[in-house]
C-alpha cells in the first residue's frame, strides 16, 4: 500500500502530552511530503499555532462527540484517506463507526494514551460495561492498534475479548533539544535569585497531585531561598493558588500557565518533579529527559517507571506520600547524572524515529 493521504482525528489541539505529541508526528509527517489533514471537533487549542503550513485543518465544529459521527463520515467520503488516525476513547469508537459506515475507506489506526486502571475508570466515572463493549467491538475490528507504552499495551490486551494480531506500542514523540541555552543567564531569568529551583509542568487536574508536592514542597529546609515554578492550566489551578495563598507561598511559588517553549524552563530547573497517580506515558518526563534535567516522579502506573528504565534516569517515590516525595527532593538534588546513558535514552522518543515507525506500521497493514 502506498500512503499519501493521513487523516488525524482530535477533539482540539490543546496543550495536553497527547496533543502536543500528536503535533509533532503530523508536523514531521508534513515534512516528509505526505498529505496531512487535520481534523479538529473544535478548532481551538494553544497549539494550532504551530501546525506546519502545508497541513490542511477541518473543523467540525461539533461540541459532543458523540455529533462527530456523520460530518466525520462524510469527510471520509470526499476524501478517502489512506490512513484515519484518531486517539483518545470515546472518540476512538465513533470514528470507527463513521469509518464503518464509509464501507471501510482506507485504514483506520486507533491509539490510545490513557491508562485503563480503576483511578481513570473513577476519575472521569466512566460506565465499565459500556465501556468494554464499545472498546471491543471498535478496537477488534479496526486495521490496527498503538498505544503509548508497553504497560497501556499489556492493559488493552487484557481487556480485548480475543487477540488482535495488528497492536502495537510507541512511545510519544518529542523534538531533540537543538538550542544551546546560558544556564545561568536563564537561570537567573526565570527563576531569580533562588538557590533551589525546582519545576512542574503538566495540566493542573486531580489526578497530577501537584496538591501534595505544594505540601512537601512547603516543608522544604530552605523554602526561603527556593522558587517552584508551575506550568499549565486546568480545573485544579484556583484550588492550587488557595492553598499557596493560604499557607503564605506566594514568594515561592510562581503558576505560568500555558507556556509555548518549556524547554527553558527544563535545562535551568534543578529538578523537575511529577507526582500524578497515573499516567500512560508523560510527555514532560520525556521533555525533562531530553534537557537533561534531574527529575522526581511518583512511581505511578504505568509511564515513569517505563520511562525512567525503573529509576535509571531519575528517582522513583511511592504514589501521594508527601513524606517520601521530600526526602526525594533531597536526594536527588544530591545525585548525579549518567549523561551517557541518558543519550542512549532519549533516541526512543526522537520524533524523527518515531514518525517513521508510525509510517512503517500504516505500510504493513
Amino acid at each position: 500500500m502506498t500512503i499519501k493521504t493521513i487523516f488525524v482525528i482530535l477533539p482540539h489541539l490543546g496543550g495536553g502530552g497527547a496533543e502536543r505529541s500528536t503535533l509533532n508526528l503530523i508536523n514531521s509527517w508534513s515534512k516528509l511530503d505526505y498529505n496531512v489533514y487535520l481534523i479538529l471537533l473544535k478548532k481551538e487549542g494553544e497549539l494550532l499555532k504551530f501546525v506546519d503550513k502545508k497541513i490542511n485543518i477541518i473543523d467540525l465544529n461539533c461540541r459532543r462527540i458523540s455529533s462527530s459521527l456523520i460530518p466525520s463520515y462524510k469527510l471520509l467520503k470526499k476524501y478517502k484517506p489512506d490512513i484515519i488516525l484518531t486517539l483518545m476513547w470515546p472518540l476512538t469508537t465513533v470514528i470507527f463507526f463513521s469509518w464503518i459506515l464509509s464501507f471501510k475507506i482506507g485504514k483506520l489506526v486507533l491509539a490510545d494514551h490513557n491508562p485503563f486502571n480503576k483511578k481513570w475508570f473513577s476519575e472521569f466515572n466512566i460506565n465499565k460495561p459500556l465501556f468494554y463493549i464499545s472498546y471491543n467491538i471498535s478496537y477488534l475490528l479496526c486495521s490496527a492498534i498503538i498505544c503509548v507504552s508497553k504497560n497501556v499495551k499489556q492493559e488493552i490486551e487484557k481487556i480485548l475479548f480475543f487477540k488482535k494480531k495488528y497492536i502495537f506500542s510507541i512511545n510519544n514523540a518529542v523534538k531533540q533539544l537543538s538550542n544551546d541555552y546560558n544556564i545561568p543567564e536563564l537561570k537567573k531569568k526565570l527563576y531569580g535569585n533562588a538557590n533551589f529551583c525546582f519545576l512542574s509542568v503538566g495540566r493542573l487536574k486531580k489526578s497530577r497531585d501537584v496538591i501534595n508536592l505544594l505540601k512537601a514542597f512547603k516543608k522544604f529546609k530552605f523554602l526561603k531561598q527556593s522558587k517552584l515554578i508551575i506550568l499549565g492550566v486546568g480545573p485544579e489551578e484556583r484550588n492550587l493558588k488557595d492553598y499557596v495563598r493560604n499557607n503564605k507561598l506566594d514568594d515561592n511559588v510562581d503558576f505560568r500557565g500555558f507556556v509555548e517553549n518549556t524547554y527553558p524552563f527544563y535545562v535551568s530547573a534543578d529538578l523537575y518533579i511529577h507526582t500524578s497517580l497515573y499516567d500512560a506515558l508523560p510527555l514532560t518526563i520525556i521533555e525533562a529527559l531530553i534537557c537533561n534535567t534531574p527529575i522526581l516522579s511518583t512511581d505511578c502506573e504505568y509511564g515513569p517507571s517505563e520511562i525512567l528504565e525503573g529509576g535509571k534516569h531519575g528517582l522513583l517515590v511511592p504514589v501521594n506520600d508527601t513524606k517520601e516525595l521530600l526526602e526525594g527532593i533531597y536526594k536527588s538534588l544530591n545525585t548525579k547524572i549518567n549523561y551517557e546513558k541518558r543519550n542512549n535514552a532519549k533516541q526512543q522518543f526522537d520524533i524523527n524515529i518515531i514518525s517513521k515507525k508510525y509510517i512503517e506500521i500504516f505500510n504493513l497493514i
